[in-house]
C-alpha cells in the first residue's frame, strides 16, 4: 500500500493544494517558470508564500542565458526542500549548495550501475517508468539511497526546441494553437504541447503502477510520483482509492529488447 505521506504531487494550480493536503498528501512538486516546458508554470514570487513542501521541477535543456537567469535567484531558493532537474548544467553551479539535488533525466535512469553513480552526487534521482517489472524491482532493491518512483501519469515522449505545432499550424493555414491531440499512422496519440521553449509530446495514455507496488520494498522509495497532467483532485483519489481506469504499462509487462536480432518475426 502506497503512503499518502510519501506521494509527490506535481501540481497544476494552486488550488489544489488544499484539496490534496485533505487526502494526506504533503508534498508538492512546482514546475519553475521559465525553467520548465510541458507544465503550467509558477513564479518564484507565489511559492514564497507557501508554507508546504515544496519541490522544484526543472526540466528545460539550458542554453547559457538561462544558466546565467537561474544563477541570479539561487539565493531566493533557500525554501525549497529539494530541485529536480534534467540540465546538468543545474547541477554544475548547485552540486555545493545546501538544497538538495534529485537527478531526473528519466530516459536515462535504466541502470543500476547509472542510478548509483548519480546517487553517490545527489539527494535521489527519478528511476525511469520504461523499465520491465523485473528489471524495475532489481534496480529498487539494489539502489544506494531512496528513490523516486513514478506510479501515474504520462510518459513525456519527446521534448524538441522546435515550435513544432506552431509549424504545423502555419503550413496547413490553421488555428494557432499551442495544446493538441495528434494520432500518428499506427492510432497511437499523444498529447502535444507548446510553450516559448519548444514542444513536449506525452504518449496519451496514462501509466499506472499503483496496484504493481505490493512486491515493492517501501524503505527504498523516497517518494510516489503522481503526474496528474489532464486529471483533477477528485479523479486522483477515486485512483488511489482503486478506481480502474485505462492505462497502458507497456514497458512494464514487455521484455526490454538489447538487440535486434531479439526481437520476434
Amino acid at each position: 500500500m502506497m503512503k499518502r505521506n510519501k506521494i509527490l504531487v506535481r501540481i497544476n494550480n494552486l488550488e489544489e493544494i488544499e484539496s490534496l493536503k485533505k487526502l494526506g498528501i504533503s508534498n508538492f512538486l512546482f514546475p519553475l517558470d521559465k525553467f520548465s516546458i510541458g507544465y503550467n508554470t509558477f513564479k518564484l514570487e507565489e511559492l514564497k508564500v507557501l508554507n508546504e513542501n515544496i519541490y522544484l521541477l526543472i526540466n528545460r535543456v539550458l542554453d547559457n542565458k538561462s544558466i546565467d537567469e537561474f544563477k541570479s535567484i539561487i539565493d531566493d531558493l533557500s525554501f525549497v526542500k529539494g530541485i529536480i532537474f534534467e540540465d546538468l548544467g543545474i547541477y554544475q553551479i548547485m552540486k555545493d549548495s545546501n538544497i538538495p539535488l534529485i537527478w531526473n533525466q528519466n530516459h536515462f535512469a535504466v541502470s543500476l550501475s547509472s542510478i548509483n553513480i548519480w546517487l553517490d552526487k545527489v539527494s535521489s534521482a527519478f528511476i525511469s517508468n520504461e523499465l520491465e517489472k523485473n528489471e524495475l524491482k532489481n534496480i529498487i532493491n539494489n539502489v544506494s539511497k531512496p528513490i523516486i518512483l513514478p506510479v501515474l501519469g504520462l510518459n513525456m515522449a519527446m521534448y524538441s526546441r522546435r515550435y513544432l505545432l506552431s509549424s504545423y499550424n502555419e503550413y496547413k493555414d490553421l488555428k494557432d494553437i499551442k495544446r493538441a491531440i495528434l494520432t500518428t499512422n499506427n492510432d497511437k496519440s499523444f498529447l502535444a504541447v507548446e510553450d516559448e521553449y519548444g514542444t513536449v509530446l506525452f504518449y496519451n495514455k496514462y501509466f499506472n503502477l499503483i496496484n504493481e507496488l505490493d512486491d515493492i520494498d517501501d524503505n527504498k522509495i523516497l517518494f510516489y510520483y503522481i503526474d496528474p497532467n489532464m486529471l483533477d483532485v477528485n479523479e486522483l483519489d477515486e485512483i488511489l482509492n482503486g478506481k480502474e481506469i485505462e492505462f497502458d504499462n507497456r514497458f512494464l509487462e514487455q521484455k526490454t529488447v538489447y538487440r535486434i536480432g531479439d526481437l520476434d518475426d
